[in-house]
């Protein structure tokens, strides 16, 4: 497994590496729509601070308590705008939703698409990845399920044993396998994403069992893949929260480029997510197509080999130049008297 696996990260990388040009798309539609969804706040927050010298410390730069205290404001209301930023949100999900075919097909075949193939293959994939979204639902929610059931478990412990570690740790090891399972999800619909593009595939029911199986069967080393490009990610914005909580409140422009280079690091991480088993997935599709020809293919023509004569004694003769003329009869009568 070690062996077969080895370099899938690096594979991945490569192939994202090459298709950078659709990251930079993404990231761009990002900003679009990141800013469109934060303009009405803007504009709230410009009217109701930009003439007020206490909250220029929000409508030029970011305070953190007074933040807390102006969302206490009736007259601001500005938690009111969450509803526009969510559908933001919503619609930035969908959009990568809808161009994860072209980005597929682009890594399939390992080549740029000019835009007609690249929305092509995103429209031709849409709704069969709409229906793997909607079936993701069903393992993510009992996933979420059991996070509030692990959580209750914690507090109850913590509550009724008297050591404080134990509501603690339970909640700590549940979570992390929460995690685990949650990677396997994804990791589970990748493929299943990836093998309807291959395969062209039409219904997602069938398609949704065979990404599983795949899955189950190479879980050691693809959940591995994911779980270090997961961990890189994380570690990353974790460096970038704590560099953000050190910059001054005036510093904008520099607070905006940490937290984009934290957006960059996160999409680009899950498009490596998604090289990687793209390239794993070539690699077993042709593992795959050569065992199909090896059973199909009808085994090689022997050639016939030489058969012994009946009548060793007809054959030294023939050697030596003596003549055997006649038929059956001759041969019969050639052999009786001999024996005669």
């Amino acid at each position: 497994m070690a062996d077969e696996h080895k370099g899938l990260m690096a594979a991945g990388a490569g192939l994202a590496w090459r298709r950078r040009s659709i990251l930079l798309w993404i990231l761009a539609a990002n900003i679009v729509l990141g800013a469109l969804g934060t303009l009405p706040a803007i504009r709230q927050l410009e009217r109701s601070l930009g003439h007020s010298l206490a909250g220029q410390q929000l409508y030029k730069g970011f305070d953190v308590g007074m933040f807390y205290e102006l969302v206490r404001v009736p007259e601001v209301s500005l938690l009111r705008f969450r509803l526009t930023s969510y559908a933001f949100a919503l619609l930035f999900a969908l959009f990568m939703l809808f161009v994860s075919g072209g980005v597929l097909e682009a890594y399939r075949q390992d080549r740029n698409l000019n835009t007609g193939e690249f929305f092509a293959a995103s429209g031709a994939f849409f709704w069969r990845f709409v229906q793997l979204t909607l079936l993701s639902l069903i393992p993510f929610s009992l996933i979420s399920a059991a996070y509030f059931d692990v959580e209750r478990a914690s507090d109850y412990l913590g509550d009724r044993v008297l050591a404080d570690q134990v509501g603690s740790s339970l909640w700590l090891v549940g979570v992390v396998i929460l995690i685990l399972l949650a990677l396997f999800v994804r990791l589970w619909f990748d493929i299943a994403k990836v093998h309807t593009v291959a395969r062209n595939e039409q219904g997602m029911l069938r398609t949704t069992w065979k990404g599983l199986d795949i899955s189950r069967r190479q879980v050691r080393g693809l959940l591995w893949v994911y779980l270090r490009i997961s961990l890189l990610a994380w570690g990353t914005a974790l460096v970038a929260f704590v560099i953000w909580t050190k910059l001054p409140p005036t510093a904008i422009w520099v607070t905006f480029v940490v937290l984009e280079l934290v957006v960059l690091v996160q999409l680009s991480a899950r498009l490596w997510q998604m090289a990687s088993v793209t390239a794993w997935y070539r690699l077993y599709a042709e593992r795959a197509y050569i065992a199909q020809l090896s059973v199909v293919q009808p085994p090689e023509m022997m050639e016939p080999s030489p058969q012994l004569s009946l009548y060793e004694e007809a054959e030294s003769s023939r050697a030596d130049g003596q003549e055997i003329s006649g038929g059956p009869a001759n041969s019969r009568a050639h052999q009786h008297g001999e024996l005669g």
